[in-house]
C-alpha cells in the first residue's frame, strides 16, 4: 500500500511539476501615452490613486468581473489581494472620491479598452489583439 501511496505522489508531482501558469497582459487603448507601465504604476491606477495619464487624459479603468487566475495573477503583481481592493474601492466610492472599474467579461475587455479612449485592462496573453497596446506583461 505505502509503494501505490509513493508512486501515485510520484506521479501527480510529476504531473503538475511542467504546468506553467499563463502569462497575464495589461492592455491599454492605441491612443494611451504610455508604453509601458510598472507595478506600482499599475497598483495607483487600480487603487484609484492615479486618475490622469501622462498627456491628462482621465484613466478609464476595466476590471475582469469574475474570480479566477488571470485576475488572481494580475492582483498579486501590484501587490494587493482582490478582497483589499474592493474594499478601497467601496471606500471611495461612498465618500465620492472615485468611482470602482466597470466590470467585464474576460470576452469583452479587448472591446471594451480598444473602443474607449484612455482605457486600460488586463487580459490573458494569449487573448491579445492588435486592437489594444500591451503596456505591461505579467508572469
Amino acid at each position: 500500500m505505502r509503494r501505490l501511496l509513493f508512486l501515485f505522489a510520484a506521479l501527480l508531482f510529476l504531473s503538475t511539476a511542467g504546468v506553467s501558469h499563463a502569462q497575464v497582459a495589461v492592455i491599454a487603448h492605441q491612443d494611451v501615452s504610455v508604453d509601458e507601465a510598472n507595478a506600482e504604476t499599475l497598483k495607483d491606477i487600480y487603487l484609484l490613486e492615479q486618475s490622469k495619464w501622462d498627456d491628462g487624459s482621465e484613466i478609464v479603468r476595466f476590471d475582469l468581473n469574475s474570480e479566477g487566475s488571470t485576475k488572481t495573477a494580475f492582483y498579486d503583481h501590484i501587490g494587493q489581494s482582490v478582497s483589499d481592493v474592493k474594499k478601497v474601492w467601496l471606500r471611495k466610492k461612498l465618500s465620492g472620491a472615485a468611482q470602482p472599474p466597470e466590470k467585464v467579461s474576460s470576452d469583452q475587455m479587448i472591446d471594451k479598452v480598444s473602443s474607449t479612449s484612455a482605457a486600460i485592462g488586463y487580459v490573458p496573453a494569449d487573448a491579445v489583439t492588435d486592437a489594444v497596446k500591451v503596456i505591461a506583461t505579467i508572469e
